[in-house]
């Protein structure tokens, strides 16, 4: 009959209404690898942004992981990747050991209470919350870069070597 559409017209057409399975086997592991590429790059780039870039990955369809999981996932990636960048960071005298410690030592303690809090939430109340964080956080961050490239400015520049400072210094 003219009009009429095949059962594969209509297989074809729900197929690209649905969400695609997960992947698996070696596709499964290139998608994550693509994932922590760009995890890696931003958390070595900026020293944050690994878990906005792995916890969607790893929660997107293709991998199709609960909240709880990729927070798992992403937690025990990136803690590997930050040692081997914190090594770089403290050889190079880029980083605060004792501030680093500082911020260490009461984050270890927490982060325990966190994971034992996120065990006992449901998927959705962790996304709720991964998401409402990051909210917060881009844009106070921003405010806090602003704020202090502000007061940079506001900020009179250093005295000069020359003139009445290097007379004052003894210099001829």
């Amino acid at each position: 009959a003219r009009g009429a559409i095949s059962p594969c017209a209509d297989m074809q057409r729900l197929r690209r209404l649905l969400p695609p399975a997960p992947l698996a086997g070696l596709q499964r592991h290139c998608f994550a690898g693509v994932v922590g590429f760009a995890g890696g790059a931003t958390l070595g780039l900026v020293g944050w942004g690994g878990g906005q870039m792995i916890i969607p990955g790893m929660t997107h369809q293709y991998m199709a992981l609960n909240q709880l999981a990729a927070t798992g996932v992403s937690l025990f990636s990136l803690s590997l990747s930050s040692i081997s960048s914190s090594v770089r960071f403290a050889t190079s005298d880029s980083a605060c050991l004792v501030t680093a410690a500082s911020i260490a030592i009461p984050s270890i303690v927490t982060a325990r209470f966190g994971t034992q809090l996120a065990s006992r939430l449901s998927n959705d109340a962790l996304e709720f919350a991964f998401n409402s964080l990051s909210l917060v956080m881009i844009p106070t961050h921003l405010y806090i870069q602003q704020r202090r490239h502000a007061q940079q400015l506001a900020q009179p520049p250093p005295p000069t070597s020359t003139g009445a400072a290097a007379a004052a210094a003894g210099a001829p």
